[in-house]
């Protein structure tokens, strides 16, 4: 990617992540805030609830009471508790006892009224009469009732199958006598609709009265069959509340919908207190306040984009202009020199590229003088090799002539130690003629036309072996070419090069029987190379840096015959091809000579 871009978009990833970031926090910060919020306003409503239930049972507390302590009610109270049972005067006091009762229970303020026996239990009076006659001994507002003012708990009423609230107060003759309990059924719609009373400032706000047994105390809003006493419920809220904790907490509510919901014990009720509301409402504002933040950051990051591209463009048009003179440079226009007026990096950079290009033109100057000195000293040197191999040969055959015409003519003449002087004379006149050709061949390899092409490795390694043939006369060889993978090299060389490693490790295999050669290829870093292995005498690893270096022999030339030369001339023609060259071996364990060469793939 060019650099313009790449500047403008990271820029823009910046400032992308950025705004995604705060616009991250900034929503979550609202959703925080709007959720304590919530559950503050839930508090609220919840303590409101609580206070005016506790102030409603209060009431109840007191009318019946203040009813328990009204003259006519206590006086034909007193007369019915006197009467002899089934008396004219017990009859009259029921009757006047029942005037005064009912007005206070139809439409009033209880739903019904009844008088109690207080030492049987039994109902004397009652604004219903289905009840007279019916035993209370063990009702909790019987047995609180007569000792003072008592409004029992929310219970289930098996005579009326429904939920009820009973209050109740002790009916005392003048003397102190207890002569009754007067209790009263409390109404619950006014609880429910204390409970249900709402502010009007949300839809789903809704509060709940859940008992002991986790069912519904008081009917939810958005249930429409009755569910008082009848249906539990057992969101998170209210397993939590039931444990006599209080708190907030985020859930299901009984209509499987998420909601924020403060849950409340109520202790002296034994009731649990629920207010909630939907989460959908609560967090209302901050789809609005993401929508904002996302329209903003769009813009912003529009800006950015803005920005960043004219930033990225003033940044980029010096470093282009710097480019393309570079580019000019490195095409051999070694007099360009760029703009440096500029007093930012930018204009230092071009000082020093400018200072550098002299140097550099400088030194242009010098390698070309130093070029064409090269080039004359190794035409000299080339002459010399030339004039070399033709003055040397000639002085050297006439040696070797003269010495084999005094061999073959005066024999005779000539002792047994003449003789091998002679022979010596001889040996070494071939062995410097030898030499002789291998050093030009050699000094030729740089001179020597590369053309590199695809070539099988095997079958070159076959040809170099067809040469060798006479080598192998006369001994047990046993010689093994695997096939091995492509290769791009020049196949003359590459065929000389094996002549040498094979003619090399059938000459230090001689002592051994049989002789072992190893040709082939292995994978390093998934990359060919090719060795040649044999089990001949090897060398000592101390001294492998001598191997590749002209005239450096590891072994005596009267042991085993050569110039120094052969494996000079394998380095070179692995360098030449872009590869290397190396060995591994041991004194008496053999050697490995291992080399690399382009792919077929390479270029």
């Amino acid at each position: 990617m060019k650099l313009t871009p790449r500047i403008t978009l990271t820029f823009v990833v910046y400032a992308a992540a950025l705004l995604a970031a705060v616009g991250f926090l900034a929503y979550n910060s609202g959703r925080a805030a709007l959720r304590s919020a919530t559950i503050s306003e839930l508090q609220s409503t919840a303590i409101e609830k609580q206070g005016a239930l506790e102030a409603w049972v209060e009431e109840k507390r007191q009318d019946i009471a203040r009813l328990a302590q009204d003259p006519g009610t206590l006086t034909h109270a007193v007369e019915l508790y006197d009467a002899p049972s089934g008396s004219p005067e017990a009859a009259n006091a029921h009757r006047l006892l029942l005037e005064e009762i009912l007005p206070r229970s139809a439409g009033g303020e209880f739903m019904s009224l009844m008088v109690i026996d207080p030492r049987s239990g039994q109902v004397v009076a009652s604004s219903d009469p289905t009840e007279e006659g019916k035993l209370k001994e063990d009702r909790p507002y019987f047995l609180q009732g007569k000792a003072g003012p008592y409004v029992e708990n929310l219970y289930y009423s098996v005579a009326l199958q429904e939920p009820a609230m009973t209050s109740a107060a002790p009916l005392r003759a003048p003397d102190g006598r207890l002569v009754g309990v007067l209790a009263g059924r409390i109404d619950l719609d006014e609880m429910n609709a204390i409970i249900s009373r709402r502010s009007g400032l949300h839809e789903s706000d809704d509060t709940l009265l859940v008992s002991t047994s986790n069912l519904f105390v008081t009917q939810p809003r958005f249930v429409i069959d009755p569910v008082v006493l009848q249906r539990g419920i057992h969101t998170q809220a209210v397993e939590r509340c039931l444990e006599g904790r209080s708190g907030a907490i985020d859930q299901l509510d009984y209509r499987g919908v998420p909601a924020i919901a403060v849950y409340t014990w109520l202790p002296e009720r034994e009731l649990c207190l629920i207010v909630k509301m939907d989460q959908a409402e609560a967090y209302a504002p901050t789809r609005s306040f993401g929508r904002a933040v996302a329209a903003i950051s769009a813009l912003a990051l529009v800006a950015a984009v803005v920005i960043a591209v004219v930033l990225a463009r003033s940044l980029t048009l010096p470093i282009l202009g710097l480019q393309a003179g570079v580019a000019r440079f490195g095409q051999g226009d070694l007099g360009f020199r760029l703009p440096d007026s500029s007093r930012d990096e930018l204009g230092s950079l071009a000082r020093e590229f400018n200072a550098r290009a002299d140097s550099l033109a400088q030194k242009d100057t010098s390698l070309r003088a130093r070029a064409a000195e090269l080039e004359a000293a190794n035409r000299e040197l080339e002459a010399f090799s030339y004039s070399v191999s033709h003055d040397l040969r000639a002085p050297l055959r006439a040696v070797d002539g003269f010495s084999r015409i005094l061999l073959e003519e005066h024999a005779a003449s000539l002792d047994g130690e003449a003789r091998r002087y002679l022979d010596l004379v001889r040996d070494n006149t071939q062995k410097m003629g030898h030499l002789i050709d291998d050093l030009l061949a050699f000094s030729r390899l740089g001179r020597q036309e590369f053309g590199r092409r695809t070539v099988q490795p095997a079958n070159l390694a076959r040809q170099a072996l067809d040469q060798l043939n006479g080598e192998r006369v006369a001994r047990e060889v046993e010689i093994e070419i695997d096939e091995m993978p492509e290769a791009l090299a020049d196949p003359v060389l590459l065929r000389q090069l094996y002549v040498n490693l094979l003619s090399n490790a059938l000459k230090f295999t001689r002592k051994r029987d049989p002789a072992r050669i190893h040709v082939g290829s292995r994978t390093e870093d998934g990359k060919p190379v090719y060795f040649v292995q044999d089990n001949g005498v090897g060398f000592d690893m101390a001294y492998v840096g001598k191997l590749f270096g002209v005239f450096q022999r590891l072994h005596r030339a009267e042991d085993y015959e050569g110039t120094g030369v052969g494996l000079a001339i394998v380095q070179r023609i692995v360098h030449r091809h872009g590869g290397r060259v190396w060995a591994e071996g041991a004194v008496d364990r053999g050697a490995t000579f291992s080399f690399t060469l382009p792919e077929r793939s390479g270029t």
